[in-house]
């Protein structure tokens, strides 16, 4: 009997592990706490993570696949004059503008 209660308790954690992680991993982007750029002539999103690399936290891979959800491009190319949302929040996007003036 004992057995069968510890089975379901750590059944029972486990689902809800599960259920947390999958709404904390489909929690939505708000798009508007992001800065937006403007693609300019021959940028690639690995430039880009590599350019914005001290104003975000992420990997050139985990940059990448960001932006191709957020912004839901089918690929990794990029054209210029698009204008795409990138994983840098707009309050790291103000001390990027003041750092390059």
């Amino acid at each position: 009997m004992k057995q069968k209660l510890a089975h379901y308790v750590a059944f029972s954690i486990l689902s809800l592990m599960l259920v947390g992680a999958f709404l904390y991993a489909t929690k939505p982007v708000h798009k508007e706490d992001y800065i937006e750029i403007t693609v300019a002539s021959g940028d690639t999103l690995w430039e880009l993570a590599e350019k914005y690399s001290g104003s975000h936290n992420l990997s050139t891979h985990e940059f990448i696949e960001w932006v191709i959800d957020v912004n839901r491009l089918t690929n990794e190319q990029i054209v210029a004059g698009e204008k795409i949302v990138i994983p840098v929040l707009k309050s790291e996007g103000k001390e990027l503008v003041a750092s390059n003036q």
